[in-house]
């Protein structure tokens, strides 16, 4: 195995080493230690290293990549990688580097979530929940944040789905379709029982 070029990667801040024709991101601390030259014949052992480097700084890169559109939960970051197939060492140690970074942090990413969720979006308490659940967050950290939504702030959320569904029809009927209506946004029943009932007197 023959160094064939060395070149620098100011993109992703990266040595890139053609070795028999393919291209290996390494870092520059790895370069600097192992004082690679061009036309050096490396042995296995440095070619492991070089090819596990290499895979975590894939990694990293296309973990930035993603991060760079959105907020993304660990788990979500996790599960990307692990559909792009890289080794679970690579997605340990890109997980490791975005968590020391604070490029992922579950519990702003759950603080961000709820807020948004509820203030623009108007989920319910649940809908939330479910999503987040999905999402692997621990329900410890998701009940620090819903506790925080006023019973008040969902009780309005819910009356107001519920008027725009009712359209002024308090009919029997319609008071049925309005209460699966909310029920299916999630709400909990005692704020469905108390928004249909005040709703359809």
């Amino acid at each position: 195995m023959i160094v064939e070029n060395i070149d620098y990667s100011d993109k992703y801040n990266n040595v890139i080493i053609t070795i028999s024709g393919e291209d290996f991101y390494i870092s520059y601390d790895l370069y600097n230690d192992l004082s690679i030259q061009n036309e050096d014949e490396l042995d296995f052992d440095t070619y492991k290293v070089i090819l596990a480097d290499d895979e975590f700084n894939r990694a990293k890169n296309y973990a930035l990549s993603k991060l760079s559109f959105a907020a993304k939960s660990s788990f979500e970051v996790e599960k990307l990688l692990k559909q792009k197939d890289f080794s679970k060492e690579a997605i340990d140690k890109t997980i490791d580097f975005l968590d020391e970074y604070g490029l992922i942090d579950d519990e702003a990413y759950v603080r961000s979530f709820v807020a948004d969720k509820h203030n623009i979006s108007k989920w319910s308490k649940n809908k939330i929940r479910y999503n987040l659940n999905t999402k692997n967050i621990k329900d410890d950290l998701i009940d620090t944040y819903l506790s925080q939504i006023p019973y008040d702030e969902e009780y309005e959320k819910a009356l107001a789905f519920a008027q725009k569904k009712a359209r002024d029809d308090f009919s029997v009927e319609n008071k049925q379709k309005v209460y699966r209506y909310l029920a299916s946004k999630a709400f909990d029943f005692d704020i469905i029982n108390k928004v249909v009932g005040e709703l359809f007197k």
